[in-house]
């Protein structure tokens, strides 16, 4: 929309956006100023000085009347009520638009009558919407942040604002349009509004956050969907550096950052953790990324032979994790094999903690884990691979950092989880309806 304002608004519109509005007191005598016309519309008869016409001109009115020199009359096939506002513009008020259908009205009439000026005017007006039956005037300007916007009713208003005779002059009318009414919550959208406005939306549970952000995404409020998107944001008292945790599905790839060597790896940098910063919220201000899993097709594989661990994901999380890691490493395996997509990324566990099966875990567990399951060859918990024992946890809630070193190198560091071995601890945390 703003594109669009600085392309067809005249000098005095576009001063009113910068807040010194000026206004022109000279009107050009394109009929002469004294002479009366009369406009017949309907049953009703409409008298406009020459001053008034020529106020919004060249136009429809002025061109009739310069090329019928002495008819002073016209007829016209429109709306009386529509056409009462535009006399008050021809006459130099500020017209009040009372809602949606109004204002379609007036502009498919500002297109026929080629009224440039009552154009502009109606590109000042805030957006007339209906949603759910309830109708709302929200000014541009709330619409025009950064993140909100292009949106929903942005694209929507432009698309209107189209002259429908730029391209077909012969047209006898304009074609019939009709407001955009939305079937969504009218409720929810008076809280995005309160959002947008630049307020705390009040979050009572997480399916009213799920309401909030479906809607969020549906007009393409991307700015405050960032806002919130559940998340914490906290100072991590050993490395003195703020630390965000993410869901990984609220994660944007846009948002990441590898500050490590990006070509020419230096073998002896130390590893650094991946940074992330929400889009259009944080301003470029960094974190360090810690990412949530929260899936039953995360498998944690470890190896107790060789004494190593990795993360096998499946399933769309391993798409879109495939896709995330992929603007800051090459280090991982991905394959799709009969349809299933399979992500492999190497892992640390050195300092997690979290429960297994029911029972706390603290640091070392996975250690001691191998070394008990090395000792007890006939556990059920262990498959073989290879000669190799395998053991595999189903992590079904896990938070992780990523750790990289140029593109080449990368590693997830577990921090907290919660898996199991077994299916029968599985349906241990289930819970009746």
């Amino acid at each position: 929309m703003q594109s669009q304002l600085s392309e067809i608004t005249s000098p005095v519109v576009q001063s009113h956006f910068n807040g010194t509005a000026k206004y022109q007191s000279q009107i050009p005598e394109v009929l002469p100023h004294e002479k009366v016309y009369t406009i017949l519309t309907g049953d009703e008869r409409f008298r406009l000085s020459g001053a008034s016409l020529s106020y919004d001109s060249p136009s429809y009115f002025t061109d009739f009347f310069l090329s019928s020199p002495g008819i002073t009359s016209l007829s016209i096939d429109r709306s009386t009520k529509v056409f009462k506002k535009i006399c008050e513009h021809l006459q130099g008020y500020s017209i009040k638009i009372d809602d949606e259908y109004e204002f379609i009205f007036l502009l498919m009439d500002a297109n026929y009558f080629r009224l440039r000026k009552l154009k502009e005017r109606l590109l000042l007006e805030p957006f007339h919407v209906s949603v759910g039956g309830q109708k709302f005037k929200i000014p541009k300007e709330v619409l025009s942040m950064k993140g909100n916007h292009p949106n929903f009713f942005s694209i929507l208003y432009n698309t209107m604002m189209r002259d429908p005779y730029s391209n077909n002059d012969a047209m006898i009318r304009p074609p019939a349009m009709k407001p955009y009414e939305s079937n969504k919550s009218p409720i929810i959208f008076s809280e995005l509004l309160h959002g947008l406005y630049g307020n705390s939306i009040e979050i009572r549970n997480e399916k009213h956050r799920e309401d909030i952000l479906n809607d969020c995404r549906y007009y393409q409020f991307f700015a405050l969907e960032q806002k919130i998107i559940k998340h914490q944001i906290l100072k991590n008292p050993f490395t003195r550096r703020e630390e965000i945790i993410l869901d990984y599905k609220d994660v944007k790839k846009n948002g990441l950052l590898n500050d490590t060597m990006d070509s020419m790896i230096d073998h002896n940098a130390p590893y650094t953790i991946i940074k992330y910063s929400r889009p259009f919220v944080d301003e470029n201000i960094y974190r360090d990324l810690i990412l949530q899993l929260e899936s039953t097709e995360v498998n944690l594989m470890v190896n107790a032979t060789l004494r190593f661990s990795n993360l096998l994901i499946t399933g769309k999380i391993a798409n879109t994790l495939k896709n995330l890691l992929s603007k800051v490493t090459d280090d991982y395996i991905y394959e799709k094999e009969n349809g299933t997509h399979k992500l492999t990324v190497l892992i640390r566990m050195d300092d997690s903690i979290g429960n297994l099966n029911g029972l706390k875990m603290e640091r070392g567990w996975l250690n001691t884990l191998m070394d008990v399951n090395n000792e007890n060859s006939e556990s059920e918990n262990i498959g073989m691979k290879n000669g190799n024992k395998i053991i595999v946890i189903k992590l079904l809630n896990s938070q992780w950092t990523i750790n990289v070193q140029g593109r080449s190198k990368i590693w997830m560091n577990g921090l907290i989880f919660e898996g199991v071995l077994d299916e029968s601890h599985f349906n241990a945390k289930r819970i009746f309806l």
